[in-house]
């Protein structure tokens, strides 16, 4: 059965961010390494866009440790772009699992790539910049992004204004999060957004092929918004096996930033004001729509 859940934000000037799309808080997570991604990694001061993709030829580039600044690694008094890469192998991960990045604290911005595919941002770089130095990095990776059966590039772009600049502290490898065994469905991934408000945008035949396509859990900073305030939505089109036998169903949108709505298949099912129980699934074509309003919850 195909479904499509779709969700408005309605933003606060303080905007915090969707952290977390399962049933826990993010003081709740069961996270385990599967991973291991510190020790040396590929360095390279300057920047050039062609860094981002796993075929580009880093043999020449130096290495240098993390979590530590590069100016402890001898790259003293040196500001500006610089790059980060580094390789591991999906042995440990499982296809159609969504797996979180941890990189600890960046000075000062940063994006981040996985086979040339970006999956998250912190700060912003010139001429607007914006230091995230002090925020731990924390980025949710599809599996759509992943190739299981050879070598993964991780590439991190990196921009520091002053004194020390890098992957500087905080734990650095790829994690899992052990609750979402409990989940018959996981919505963390791939989601349709667009900022604005039209109500037409709940309803199950509205085209969205132009939406912005945005990874769930993120900052909507992340989706090249980091100063706007005001509505967005979220859609998201699923499928249920006929075959699910579940009389009572939960959706967790985890926690949310400022007020959220919540449409499935056309229909409202909630909102952080009246956080019911409703049963909106049904056998067959569904649509669904949400809502999202910042603000931090838990299901």
């Amino acid at each position: 059965m195909n479904f499509k859940i779709a969700a408005q934000t309605v933003i606060s000037t303080f905007i915090v961010a969707i952290l977390w799309a399962s049933c826990h808080s993010s003081n709740a997570e069961d996270l385990r390494k599967v991973v291991d991604l510190s020790g040396y990694w590929k360095f390279s001061i300057g920047d050039d866009s062609s860094w981002a993709f796993p075929d580009y030829d880093d043999t020449e580039w130096d290495q240098i440790r993390v979590s530590t600044s590069w100016e402890n690694e001898g790259y003293n008094e040196y500001n500006g772009y610089a790059w980060y890469r580094k390789t591991f192998m999906a042995g440990p991960l499982t296809q159609n699992e969504p797996v979180y990045l941890m990189l600890g604290a960046i000075d000062d911005a940063d994006e981040v790539y996985i086979n040339g595919h970006l999956v998250g941002k912190s700060g912003s770089f010139p001429p607007n910049f914006q230091t995230a130095y002090n925020q731990q990095r924390k980025y949710m990776v599809p599996y759509e992004v992943i190739n299981f059966k050879d070598k993964n590039t991780i590439a991190v772009r990196v921009y520091d204004s002053h004194q020390g600049g890098g992957i500087v502290g905080g734990p650095v490898g790829i994690f899992r999060d052990e609750d979402i065994e409990y989940l018959d469905y996981v919505f963390s991934g791939p989601w349709k957004f667009k900022v604005g408000d039209n109500k037409d945008w709940m309803t199950i035949n509205y085209t969205d092929k132009d939406w912005q396509l945005v990874n769930v859990p993120a900052k909507w900073a992340s989706y090249g918004y980091p100063d706007y305030d005001g509505y967005g939505w979220y859609r998201k089109e699923f499928k249920i096996n006929k075959n699910f036998n579940d009389d009572e169903l939960y959706l967790c949108l985890g926690q949310i930033d400022d007020y959220d709505q919540v449409f499935l298949n056309g229909k409202f099912i909630g909102d952080i004001f009246t956080l019911k129980k409703q049963r909106r699934i049904k056998k067959g074509e569904n649509t669904g729509q949400k809502e999202l309003i910042k603000f931090l919850k838990a299901c």
